[in-house]
């Protein structure tokens, strides 16, 4: 049996260096340099030791809401209050949370991120 690893998040970008600039404004993320193919930039974006992919292709809107297939990432943290103060203070809407997840020892609060990105920020008690 193969074995896997996560290797990327692929986010589709109106605009890529205000998506790459929200993932460094909030998680403090880092970025590989951009590079351009097929007609789109390309941002490697890294946080922590998961990647998000930004990019600038074509593609069809969405809203943000409930639907069938990838809803949302998560991340995890090892600061809670801390990432929820990060978030408050770069003007970020929280949409759910800050929560307590009953049986689960989780505290957990999703936020908007660009281009109607859903987003989780999750730590284990």
């Amino acid at each position: 049996m193969p074995n896997y690893t996560f290797n990327h998040v692929h986010h589709e970008a109106i605009d890529v260096y205000a998506a790459m600039d929200f993932y460094k404004r909030v998680f403090d993320a880092t970025s590989d340099e951009p590079f351009e193919r097929g007609g789109a930039t390309w941002i490697p974006v890294h946080i922590g030791n998961m990647q998000v992919t930004v990019t600038n292709r074509e593609f069809s809107p969405t809203k943000l809401e409930r639907y069938q297939g990838l809803d949302h990432f998560a991340v995890n943290t090892d600061d809670f209050e801390g990432s929820l103060k990060r978030v408050e203070e770069a003007n970020v809407h929280i949409w759910f949370g800050p929560v307590e997840v009953p049986d689960t020892g989780q505290r957990i609060f999703f936020i908007d991120g660009p281009d109607n990105m859903k987003i989780e920020i999750m730590e284990q008690m």
